[in-house]
C-alpha cells in the first residue's frame, strides 16, 4: 500500500506544479488567467471582471474562466474580492492568451 500511495503523491505533485507555477508567477498588470465559480455565467464573469477593473480578453475554454488584463497592481485583489478562485499566468498555464484577432467568442 506504501508504494501505491507514494506513486500517486508523485504523480499528483508533477501534475500539480504548472498551475502552482503560473499561480507564482501571476502578473501584476497585463494578461492574467482567471477562474472563478465554474457555475458562474457569461455575465456574472463579465461583471466580476467589471467590478475588479480588469478588461476581458476572452473567456477562456474552461467553465468559470476568463483572460483579462489587469490595468494596475490592485486589479488582482479586487478580482479576488469579486469571486476570483486563482489568478495565473496565462502563458505559463499553456498560453492562454490573447487571439490574434482579439475575438471576445468561445
Amino acid at each position: 500500500m506504501g508504494g501505491a500511495f507514494r506513486l500517486l503523491a508523485m504523480v499528483t505533485l508533477v501534475a500539480g506544479l504548472p498551475a502552482a507555477g503560473a499561480v507564482a508567477t501571476a502578473p501584476e498588470t497585463g494578461q492574467a488567467a482567471v477562474l472563478f465559480n465554474p457555475a458562474l455565467t457569461d455575465a456574472e464573469l463579465a461583471a466580476a471582471a467589471a467590478s475588479s477593473g480588469a478588461a476581458i480578453v476572452r473567456f477562456g475554454a474552461l467553465p468559470g474562466s476568463l483572460v483579462v488584463d489587469l490595468p494596475d497592481a490592485r486589479a488582482k485583489e479586487r478580482l479576488r474580492a469579486a469571486g476570483a478562485w486563482m489568478i495565473a499566468d496565462p502563458v505559463v498555464l499553456g498560453g492562454c492568451s490573447a487571439s490574434q484577432d482579439g475575438d471576445l467568442g468561445r
